[in-house]
C-alpha cells in the first residue's frame, strides 16, 4: 500500500502576497493565499518532473483557515486562469503514493514571492538609538519636572470674556466626545489584553501611538498572528518579541484605556484643541501619585493644566513654587509626555 511520508516541512510561517498579481487576475484574498502557498512550496516540495505533490492534509495543516471546499474551488479558479496545472501523480520517493500534483505555469511564475525586510533586531536597535539620542533633552526635562507640583485650583476663576469661556468649554467638550469610544473600563487586565488583541487583530487597525518608552510617533498593531507589532516613525514594521517590552506596553494601555483606538497625528499644528484631544484623561505621575489630566485651558501668554485626583476627585493645577505654571503649547506637550504614568 502506498503512503505519504511523515517528514514534511513544518507549517509555513510566511506567505508573501503579490498585490499587483492579485489585482491583475482579480483574485480573492483566499485565492491569493493559496497561490502564495503554492509559490512558497516550490522551494521545499518534492519534484516529480514539472509537478510537485501537496496533499489535502498538508494544505489543511498549513492553511487551517481555508476549508477543503474553499481550497478545491480556489485550485479550480487558479487552474482555469492557467496559472497552475493540477493532476494526479505517482511519487516514487513516497513509496509510489498516488496524490495530487501541482505545476506552476508560466503566467503563475510571474508571481513575486520574494520578501525583503530589515532584521527585527536591527529595527528595534535603531529605535533604541533614536531614543538614546534624546537622552540630553530628557535629562534637562527631568530637572524641570522635579520642580513641578500641584496647587489647588482657584475657586473663583479670573474674570474673562464670556465668549472666550464658551469657546474654551466647547473645545474641551469636543475633545471629550472624540475620546468616547468603546468602554474598556470594566475589564480586568487579562480580559482587556485578550479583548484588544481579538478586536484589533480582526481589523488590522492601529491600537494607538504615543506610548511611554517609545518615540511618540511609534504606532502599535496586532498582526495576523495575533502578536503585538509596531510601526516605527520611518515606516518599518516589526513584531515585538521581548517580554519586557510587551509587558510594558500592556501595562501602559491598562493605565490609559482611553487611548485604545486613538492614533494621534503628530504632524498636525499644535493648538489648544489638539492638546486636549491628545492628552485629556491621560494618566501622569506627580510626587509618586497617579493623577489624570483634567483640562488644558488657555490663559494670557499660554496654557495651564488642571489635573484630577482619581481617588478623591480633587482638582488641582500644575505648579512650581506654589504658582500655577503657564506653559507654551510645545512646552506643555513635552512636560505631559515626560510625566506619563
Amino acid at each position: 500500500m502506498s503512503q505519504t511520508p511523515q517528514n514534511l516541512p513544518k507549517r509555513t510561517r510566511l506567505l508573501v502576497k503579490d498585490i499587483i498579481f492579485q489585482e491583475r487576475y482579480l483574485l480573492t484574498h483566499t485565492q491569493v493565499d493559496i497561490m502564495a502557498y503554492i509559490i512558497n512550496a516550490i522551494t521545499w516540495a518534492v519534484k516529480v518532473g514539472a509537478f510537485f505533490p501537496i496533499t489535502n492534509k498538508k494544505f489543511h495543516e498549513d492553511l487551517p483557515q481555508i476549508s477543503e471546499k474553499t481550497l478545491e474551488e480556489g485550485l479550480r479558479v487558479l487552474k482555469a486562469m492557467e496559472l497552475i496545472e493540477v493532476q494526479m501523480i505517482t511519487v516514487p520517493s513516497w513509496n509510489n503514493a498516488y496524490v495530487r500534483g501541482i505545476c506552476v505555469l508560466p503566467k503563475g511564475l510571474e508571481y513575486n514571492g520574494t520578501y525583503s525586510q530589515i532584521e527585527e533586531k536591527e529595527i528595534i536597535d535603531n529605535l533604541t538609538k533614536q531614543m538614546s539620542a534624546k537622552d540630553q533633552e530628557i535629562e534637562e526635562l527631568k530637572k524641570k519636572l522635579e520642580s513641578i507640583d500641584a496647587v489647588d485650583a482657584p475657586q473663583t476663576p479670573e474674570k474673562t470674556d464670556e465668549n472666550q469661556e464658551e469657546k474654551e468649554a466647547k473645545i474641551i467638550e469636543e475633545a471629550k466626545e472624540k475620546d468616547d469610544g468603546m468602554n474598556y473600563d470594566d475589564l480586568g487586565f487579562t480580559e482587556l489584553r485578550k479583548t484588544v488583541t481579538k478586536e484589533f487583530g480582526a481589523t488590522s487597525e492601529p491600537i494607538c501611538n504615543g506610548v511611554k518608552g517609545w518615540l511618540k510617533e511609534t504606532t502599535f498593531y496586532i498582526n495576523s498572528y495575533n502578536k503585538l507589532t509596531l510601526q516605527s516613525p520611518t515606516g518599518q514594521v516589526v513584531q515585538l518579541k521581548n517580554p519586557i517590552e510587551i509587558g510594558n506596553f500592556w501595562r501602559y494601555i491598562d493605565k490609559n484605556r482611553h487611548q485604545i483606538g486613538k492614533v494621534i497625528d503628530f504632524t498636525k499644528e499644535l493648538t489648544l484643541e489638539e492638546l486636549n484631544h491628545r492628552y485629556l484623561k491621560m494618566e501622569i505621575v506627580l510626587n509618586e501619585k497617579k493623577i489624570r489630566v483634567h483640562e488644558i485651558k488657555k490663559v494670557k501668554n499660554g496654557v495651564q493644566v488642571s489635573i484630577k485626583n482619581s481617588d478623591n476627585g480633587n482638582i488641582a493645577m500644575l505648579s512650581r513654587d506654589g504658582e500655577t505654571i503657564v506653559f507654551g503649547l510645545e512646552e506643555c506637550e513635552r512636560v505631559l509626555l515626560g510625566l506619563r504614568g
